[in-house]
């Protein structure tokens, strides 16, 4: 449920308050040739494709909540997934009967909803941000039993987590992290429990002169807690995968509010129970409508990157 790599640099930070939007353009491409449950079905041998573009709408608030900043969000994923493989169909007298199959499908993910409460600290050149989050799940996106490929995942998930984002400004150097644990629901329609997950994204970012930023990403995942219910046929079937990748972007500004144009880049690998490959994020970020900083110390700490070269 929860999106590898869709967290990235300044993953701990909340701007001013105000309304946000933030669009990811996401493209996946990963294969497998070892047997895996997709849907309800069993397949060999697949290769998917996945384009989404995910529509992130924020809210920093005004409301101060334990010394920190309280933000709401809402995110729609809409797209197109296409998996190619070899389909295995099991027999009453138990007898396997695999052959090659393909399906696509075009429509909504599943939206989810969700908080977080952020605080910082600047001391000279030195910041700190670190916050603490929640998203719900909702299954009401485009899923259909038989198929082995949706958008929508058909079930419930909570997740959970905090971030932490350290930064020099004299030196331009960013380091952040975020760590998050998501619990799964049952999809009713197969009677397959997916079981809780860790997952763990990291970014190194060198800001450079004019408004640009060179940096490394990765992430890492790990089920903590194995599959079960009546279509679990492959017992706990705990999955894994480690990815590491470059990163670039760039700041303009637009009637004077910043704008920022992200280009992330996982390469998959060390897989298991699961499909391995690459993922590229491409996210834009444009504040709709803000509040004024109310003094000077606020407006330093609501620009990250304030005291960088930028000519």
């Amino acid at each position: 449920m929860y999106l590898l790599g869709k967290r990235g640099p300044l993953a701990a930070f909340l701007p001013k308050p105000g309304w946000y939007v933030t669009d990811d353009v996401y493209y996946y491409n990963a294969s497998s040739s070892d047997f895996l449950p997709l849907g309800d079905r069993l397949v060999q041998d697949a290769d998917v494709d996945a384009l989404i573009n995910i529509a992130q709408f924020t809210w920093i608030t005004d409301l101060g909540l334990a010394g920190g900043r309280l933000a709401v969000s809402a995110v729609l994923p809409y797209g197109r997934v296409e998996v190619n493989a070899r389909g295995a169909v099991e027999l009453p007298d138990g007898t396997v009967i695999d052959r090659g199959t393909n399906d696509s499908v075009t429509g909504f993910g599943d939206p989810a909803v969700g908080a977080s409460l952020g605080w910082k600290r600047r001391d000279e050149d030195r910041f700190r941000a670190w916050s603490g989050y929640g998203s719900v799940f909702i299954p009401v996106g485009d899923y259909e039993t038989g198929r082995i490929a949706n958008v929508g995942k058909n079930r419930w998930a909570l997740d959970i987590g905090g971030a932490f984002t350290m930064a020099n400004f004299s030196r331009g150097r960013e380091l952040s992290a975020v760590a998050g644990v998501t619990f799964n629901g049952e999809n009713r329609d197969t009677d397959y429990e997916t079981g809780t997950e860790f997952h763990f994204e990291g970014a190194f970012v060198q800001h450079l002169p004019r408004r640009w930023s060179l940096g490394l990403v990765g992430y890492y995942y790990e089920q903590l807690t194995g599959d079960g219910g009546d279509s679990a046929r492959f017992g706990s079937f705990k999955g894994r995968v480690w990815a590491v990748g470059p990163q670039v972007s760039y700041q303009f500004p637009w009637e004077g509010h910043p704008l920022g144009l992200n280009l992330r880049w996982y390469h998959e690998f060390d897989a298991r129970n699961r499909m391995e490959g690459d993922a590229v994020f491409l996210t834009f970020s444009v504040p709709l409508r803000l509040r004024p900083p109310a003094t000077a110390n606020e407006k330093q700490w609501d620009a990250p990157t304030e005291g960088l070269r930028q000519d």
